[in-house]
């Protein structure tokens, strides 16, 4: 099973409008979970391409630098951008992807592998993580990859368990104490920089500091 992992990153200057950080701060705390993202999914040998999708210069130079594919995409939102990957995966005849945002500060390839595992024993399936308010979508896998349209940004978790089950595949929920746990409020902020258990959370508290 071949399946392509989408990576949608807003400009590093947009992202985390929630956060109180400065602009320099928020630069660096992009830049460290686009990295974090790629190195852990470069770890996953059932993924067989990772793309970038992105209208930020600073995205498409990290790409190159790991050896990874880059879409220029204008910054319409995530569904736009899902929408280039999507055209990528049909260009190139791959069947399934799987969308990862880069705020999931406790991604692990592990868990990727036995969600793809999962994912390996149905030929029409969603396979959907939640975030840990049961509100939003923090990973999705489609197979086929045009199951449904996505539906980030608007109570999507409820919206792709609909669509998938209107699309007749197999739903699958799986609950995850770390992929649950994305980066949104100041919250979850101060809840990460409070306990950092990862390399990302470790560098993440330093980031007060930097002016």
């Amino acid at each position: 099973m071949k399946v392509v992992a989408l990576i949608p990153v807003k400009r590093y200057e947009s992202s985390k409008t929630r956060l109180k950080l400065t602009r320099t701060q928020k630069v660096v705390l992009t830049e460290l979970m686009l990295k974090f993202t790629i190195v852990n999914l470069k770890k996953c040998k059932s993924i067989s391409d990772i793309v970038t999708i992105s209208e930020d210069e600073k995205v498409a130079r990290i790409s190159n630098y790991y050896g990874i594919r880059f879409i220029f995409c204008n910054e319409r939102g995530v569904n736009f951008a899902i929408e280039s990957g999507d055209k990528y995966c049909n260009d190139n005849m791959v069947k399934s992807n799987i969308i990862i945002p880069i705020d999931l500060v406790y991604l692990n390839s592990y868990e990727i592998e036995l969600l793809l595992s999962v994912a390996s024993k149905y030929q029409k399936c969603a396979i959907i993580v939640p975030s840990m308010r049961m509100d939003g979508t923090n990973i999705l896998f489609r197979r086929p990859f045009n199951l449904f349209e996505t539906s980030f940004d608007s109570n999507s978790y409820f919206n792709h368990i609909k669509a998938s089950k209107n699309a007749g595949a197999q739903t699958i929920i799986i609950k995850s104490d770390n992929l649950s746990q994305d980066l949104d409020t100041v919250d979850d902020y101060n809840r990460i920089i409070a306990r950092p258990i990862n390399n990302l959370s470790n560098l993440m508290s330093r980031i007060p500091n930097i002016k």
